[in-house]
């Protein structure tokens, strides 16, 4: 089979020569943040400095622990600086004499002081996972799966001084396929944001992509979720049930109560079709152990007893059969 290589046009040559004369530093924490920065890498934009979080305990030991960027920081050889504050007068005098011309922020989970935004000749770009101005905030995915959307979307906008406020770069819109929870939505949109990203960078860092403000009438702000928030209401329609566990059953958890112990439900996904029955009672159903809502049935898959592990809700029934035809609430 013939080895087909692609020869860069004139105008991928000076994109690339010019990509290479600027400098970037990234910052960015959890693990939705990685594909921005290796793609980053990849596409050859010269990155002088990684800021993350400093290091975390982690475990019973509480062994200090990198950031998940941190990690991918060091793998790749790139300098990383972890400040605990951003106001720090010697972080500030690293960030300045890194010289960078951008800057990228990725879920880096801290407010950038004003003092900071400025040093960047081209100022701030950031990737927030939904379609501003809708879903500002901190918790754009889960809020959007939590409101039942069919899709939602990633921006590539620059910062100022207020939460996701500034003007926007670029957007593209993602389906949520169906039964996707929080943690499968964040990956995929990570990997669209990144991207979108790189795709958007030269067109700005050439003044050819011009920043559109926001609709400031039309936001909407998430907030961060309570482990009360978890909690299941089973007089809701199976549909809305469904979403409060797609959204936050990994965080902050989604459960209910039996006999006055909690127990947590981890996945768990509608009936194809089951007998009517009040809300909260627990069913036996040819595809798995159902609890009933106000429209019809949802299947538990998953569970966590209260102080136990995660099993399989036939492996929980097995073990307390009392649980058929009891109620939760």
């Amino acid at each position: 089979m013939p080895l087909i290589i692609n020869v860069p046009r004139a105008t991928d040559r000076i994109q690339v020569e010019a990509r290479q004369q600027l400098s970037i530093a990234f910052f960015g924490t959890p693990r939705f943040a990685i594909p921005s920065l290796r793609l980053l890498h990849e596409s050859g934009w010269p990155i002088a400095l990684v800021i993350t979080a400093p290091d975390k305990p982690f475990g019973r030991k509480a062994v200090p622990t990198p950031s998940p960027i941190h990690e991918v920081a060091r793998e790749l050889g790139l300098s990383v600086a972890t400040p605990a504050s951003l106001k720090d007068e010697s972080f500030q005098r690293t960030f300045a004499e890194s010289r960078p011309d951008i800057a990228i922020v990725v879920a880096y989970g801290k407010i950038i002081p004003p003092s900071v935004l400025d040093i960047p000749r081209l100022g701030f770009v950031n990737i927030h996972p939904s379609l501003l101005p809708v879903y500002r905030g901190p918790s754009p995915i889960r809020t959007a799966i939590l409101d039942g959307c069919s899709s939602t979307g990633v921006s590539i906008m620059l910062l100022d001084a207020e939460m996701d406020h500034g003007p926007i770069l670029a957007q593209q819109s993602w389906p949520i396929p169906s039964g996707f929870d929080a943690p499968a939505c964040e990956s995929e949109l990570a990997s669209v944001g990144a991207h979108l990203l790189v795709d958007t960078l030269p067109g700005y860092a050439e003044g050819a992509v011009a920043p559109r403000p926001q609709d400031h009438a039309a936001a909407t702000v998430t907030r961060k979720f309570t482990r009360e928030d978890g909690r299941l209401d089973w007089s809701q329609s199976v549909s809305k049930v469904h979403d409060r566990i797609r959204a936050l059953a990994d965080e902050p958890g989604t459960w209910t109560t039996w006999n006055g112990v909690t127990l947590n439900i981890i996945h768990a996904h509608p009936a194809v079709a089951a007998p009517a029955g009040d809300p909260g009672r627990v069913v036996s159903l040819p595809e798995g152990i159902g609890i009933h809502c106000a429209d019809g049935v949802l299947v538990v898959e998953r569970v966590q007893p209260e102080g136990g592990k995660v099993m399989d809700a036939q492996a929980f029934v097995n073990g307390h059969p009392e649980f058929i035809l009891c109620e939760v609430i």
